[in-house]
């Protein structure tokens, strides 16, 4: 069926929603908001078939694909194994998953006729074109690693009919796409690799983001402080209607509780066809939470859009409220606080799918770097997926984005590539909190003006690094704000910049580590250091991807390096031994965040020692420990101590011969998803008889799954049987498009086998759905209490003695709210204020003259909950010398009494004193409590005091309603 409303659209098999006039008192519902469009995952039951065809053949609607793979994505167009199938191709790749791929698709669509209908693609390598129905739409190619989208409005059916859609992704040698051209460390893997949408939007809508240096949105925040923050939101509207229309714009800030705390709305004539820009400011400025790497606090920012009162599009955006700043003497300052940068650099890839990562996956990276300490990646050397930065908003980890390159370039049509997919990239993520800067230049290269320049122009807000080396570029920062060299020779860094050591060195034993951060702590200016690499990695210069040392291995197992990070990084306090990739002839490197570490061989005491006195690391806030082992090694235990009392204790036994395995799923804070892309690391754990892990075991283990999943990868590419990393076999699951149960054995030869089971949940492709979460737009009705002439408080609402004793709520249906004192007479005075926040606030009150008791009732407060913040500043004149009061402030003990639809009982029992003693830093005495109204009887509170040489005071008082579960303590 169709709707009748010519601006709504409905979902058949892939599309349902409509647009709905707002009737309800507090605005849209959560599912209006998520259907103000469509966005769907349509990442299932692609038709694939790798190699060259006749395009026009292959496009044609009539064409039968029935015997191509079907494949969900991400996909690449061939699994590979660790050795690169052996291939012999240079850092130049020439050969190595140089393909042409077909990827067709039967979608269905069902919108009215004047909405607009697109295909969005988050990255795939590297040339993209695009047929539907036959008829050839676009290309793509600037990179493979920049979003982008296609238009379809004029080609599909959107009357619930297929759609035929054929993608040709082309992966072979371009070299007018970037980083082709030249060589590189690391792969250009191949196919529809990242995540690809059907969007549906209405003919009033927000343009995507990287369309434009001003499309989309773009939220900044010109001034931060501890207590308050400006929130800019440049937002572009595109009206794709014949006629011009009255557009409005609403901004919502949204806290973590899901409530509505500020807003600002802006209202424009957009003509036929055209883009408008709007520009809307307001901010926090109340219980402002700033997002920290210790604390990374997220607000939402929801951009609606209206027509005629019709919400006609929304979306949604992550807004972190920080401060970056670069102080000489204190280098990088986060919120005020100097912070040390301590990381690594990552590359996306995966063992076997190679850049065609579960979102999932992307997610245990972030959550893996994160557990370990680390608070900055530096994303080598291309833009990274969505998924990532996402976790690392959420997490709090810092990052640094460049654009897809190398060390070399070519002028012409590659160099504008390489500026747009810098443009495209900073679209992308400028809203993402953990985006701490952009590269502009490049890998070994150095500062690049052209490309700063970009950065610049796209977002003025964050640094541009130079990305270079001594060996072979300036040794400053040139025409970049800061200064970002690579370092494995122990080159000197000037002082006269701000630097971060984008690349250094590791050992196994992680004394090139500490050399590093230690040279990086000895300097204010020199803020950070990234280690190369977070993980082993795929490179055709093989001596420089595979390198154990590193903290992770291509499958993510922990190498031992890595705990010398958490102990540096970290301060739960902890222990570890090195085994024999770190411990080697007769030492044993032990690492901690204790004062003193006591190691044990077979029980006995070898020494107990301080961490090592090596001036090398003595910047380091846990250089590690090294033990001298006179004997031979047996069960090692270590203790660690804080100012002498243990605290941390690690075993490490002498493992004895292979005799079982143990498997496991790698945890996630998500269930596993049937979608048929999601994706988990399997690992087989080889142990001895006592269950010790048998690190130097290499066996071969073979995998099979029984249900609902699939094990990625066979024996030719070396996935399935496995060989052991470090006595260690994993292998990549994936899940299928039917959620159940599976059941996984490990067997290898002479060990006893192992099985493990576990289970998929049901997904839902409609990414809003999953995303767009409730919002309480509840009105904040703030009033300020006083006399007629009262200095009114910025915001606030006027009640004074010309209204007498009643006010009405126009946001809560006109609800009348009443003061009364039971014996005493009402004054509506001025009197003395504060130093501080809010001062017209709390100079201005109505108090009772005689009594101790004053009444405030709440009358036809429609049914729900409310919290209610009232304010109680009091001020005594003592005496008056020579016409000067003499004050002194009383912070009186009240207490509050509510009567409700719950009853009657005490919600207060005294009043929150002034907060702070400096200037600037003071707020009035205040209550915060919840009361409930049932719609028909009152909500009486009953203000009393306990000190009866000063009266019954109220400034004034907040009122929202809040979610219906809440309780006093969550306030």
């Amino acid at each position: 069926m169709k709707t009748n409303n010519p601006l709504g659209f409905f979902r058949g098999m892939l599309l349902l929603g409509s647009i709905l006039f707002c009737t309800n008192l507090f605005a849209q519902t959560t599912i209006e908001l998520q259907q103000a469009r469509v966005k769907l995952d349509i990442n299932e039951q692609w038709s694939f078939y790798r190699g060259e065809k006749d395009e026009k053949v292959v496009t044609a609607t009539s064409f039968d694909d029935s015997k191509w793979e079907k494949v969900n994505v991400p996909h690449s167009m061939k699994l590979s194994s660790n050795e690169l199938d052996n291939c012999t191709d240079s850092s130049f790749q020439k050969t190595f998953h140089r393909y042409i791929g077909w990827y067709r698709k039967q979608l269905k669509v069902e919108a009215n006729a004047s909405q607009k209908v697109f295909l969005e693609f988050e990255g795939a390598h590297q040339h993209t074109k695009l047929w539907v129905n036959g008829k050839y739409v676009g290309e793509d190619m600037v990179s493979g690693f920049t979003p982008f989208h296609f238009d379809v409005t004029d080609f599909v059916h959107k009357d619930g009919k297929p759609n035929t859609i054929v993608l040709s992704v082309d992966n072979r040698l371009n070299p007018n796409i970037p980083p082709d051209g030249d060589r590189r460390d690391y792969i250009l893997f191949s196919g529809l690799y990242r995540d690809v949408y059907l969007v549906v939007k209405n003919p009033l809508n927000i343009t995507f983001n990287w369309e434009d240096k001003y499309a989309g949105i773009y939220i900044t925040t010109p001034t931060v402080s501890k207590n308050n923050a400006t929130v800019n939101i440049r937002s572009t509207v595109r009206n794709e209607q014949n006629t011009a229309v009255s557009a409005k714009v609403e901004q919502r800030i949204i806290d973590k509780d899901g409530y509505v705390i500020a807003k600002a709305i802006d209202q424009h004539k957009i003509s036929a066809n055209s883009d408008h820009t709007f520009q809307q400011t307001t901010g926090v400025t109340e219980n402002l939470h700033l997002w920290s790497i210790d604390d990374p606090y997220l607000y939402r920012v929801q951009t609606l859009v209206y027509q005629d009162n019709q919400l006609m599009d929304m979306v949604e955006n992550p807004l972190g409220v920080r401060k970056f700043e670069f102080i000489d003497g204190k280098g990088f300052v986060l919120n005020g606080t100097p912070v040390e940068l301590i990381g690594v650099n990552k590359h996306q890839q995966y063992p076997f799918v190679g850049d065609a990562v579960a979102n999932s996956l992307h997610r245990k990276d972030a959550e893996q770097l994160k557990e370990t300490g680390y608070n900055v990646v530096r994303l080598a050397h291309y833009p990274h997926d969505n998924s990532f930065i996402e976790a690392c908003d959420e997490l709090g980890i810092l990052l640094i984005e460049e654009a897809p390159s190398w060390i070399h370039f070519v002028e012409g049509e590659w160099f504008d590539n390489l500026e747009l997919a810098t443009r495209i990239m900073i679209r992308n993520h400028r809203n993402n909190p953990s985006i701490l800067m952009w590269s502009g230049g490049l890998n070994h290269r150095g500062p690049v003006e052209r490309l700063h320049y970009a950065c610049k122009e796209e977002d003025p807000t964050r640094m541009t690094g130079s990305n270079g080396a001594p060996w072979t570029g300036p040794v400053h920062s040139g025409i970049c704000d800061i200064y970002t060299p690579m370092d494995y020779q122990n080159m000197p860094v000037t002082e006269n910049d701000f630097s971060f050591l984008c690349e250094h060195g590791s050992s196994h034993d992680a004394l090139t580590n500490q050399f590093e951060v230690s040279k990086s702590k000895a300097s204010a200016n020199r803020f950070g250091v990234a280690l190369w690499t977070a993980h082993d990695y795929f490179s055709f210069q093989k001596d420089w991807g595979m390198q154990p040392r590193r903290p992770f291995s291509f499958y993510r197992v922990p190498n031992p390096v890595n705990f010398w990070y958490k102990s540096e990084m970290t301060t739960t306090p902890m222990v570890y031994i090195g085994d024999e990739r770190a411990s080697r002839d007769n030492k044993v490197v032990v690492f901690s965040n204790c004062d003193e570490v006591e190691l044990y061989n077979n029980g006995k005491l070898v020494a107990k020692q301080k961490p090592d006195d090596d001036p090398n690391r003595s910047h380091c806030n846990s250089p590690s420990y090294t033990f001298l082992l006179n004997e031979e090694k047996g069960d090692l235990k270590a203790k660690g101590f804080i100012r002498g009392v243990e605290v941390a204790d690690f075993t490490l036994n002498k493992y004895g011969k292979a005799y079982q395995l143990k498997l496991e799923i790698e945890e996630q804070n998500t269930p596993i998803l049937a979608s048929g892309s999601d994706m988990r690391m399997v690992r087989a754990y080889i142990l001895d008889k006592n269950g010790n892990h048998v690190v130097n075991n290499e066996s071969m283990v073979s995998f099979k799954i029984e249900g609902e999943g699939i094990l990625v990868g066979d024996a030719e590419i070396g996935a399935n049987p496995n060989k052991a990393y470090w006595g260690t076999a994993s292998i990549v699951l994936r899940s299928t498009l039917k959620e159940g149960t599976f059941k996984i054995t490990a067997k290898a030869k002479g060990l006893k086998p192992a099985t493990i089971e576990s289970k998929t949940v049901s997904y839902n492709k409609d990414i809003r759905q999953q995303k767009i979460k409730d919002a309480f737009n509840y009105p904040i009705v703030k009033v300020d209490m006083g006399a007629d002439d009262q200095l009114l408080q910025f915001g606030w609402n006027r009640w004074d003695g010309t209204s007498k004793s009643s006010y009405t709520l126009k946001d809560y249906n006109n609800a009348e709210v009443m003061v009364s004192a039971k014996n005493g007479e009402l004054e509506w005075n001025t009197a003395f204020g504060l130093l501080g926040n809010q001062p017209y606030l709390a100079m201005d009150a109505v108090k009772v003259k005689g009594d101790d008791q004053l009444d405030v009732t709440f009358k036809n407060l429609p049914k729900g909950t409310y919290e209610i913040v009232t304010y109680h500043h009091s001020i005594k004149v003592l005496a008056r010398v020579k016409g000067t009061a003499i004050l002194e402030k009383k912070l009186n003990t009240y207490q509050i009494v509510a009567n409700d639809s719950k009853g009657k009982r005490t919600v207060v029992h005294a009043i929150e004193p002034t907060s702070g003693t400096k200037l600037g830093n003071l707020y009035p005495a205040k209550a915060k409590f919840v009361v409930y109204s049932d719609g028909n009887g009152d909500v009486k509170l009953t203000l009393q005091n306990h000190a009866q040489d000063v009266p019954v005071v109220l400034n004034g008082f907040e009122l929202r309603q809040v979610k219906a579960n809440v309780s006093t303590k969550e306030l």
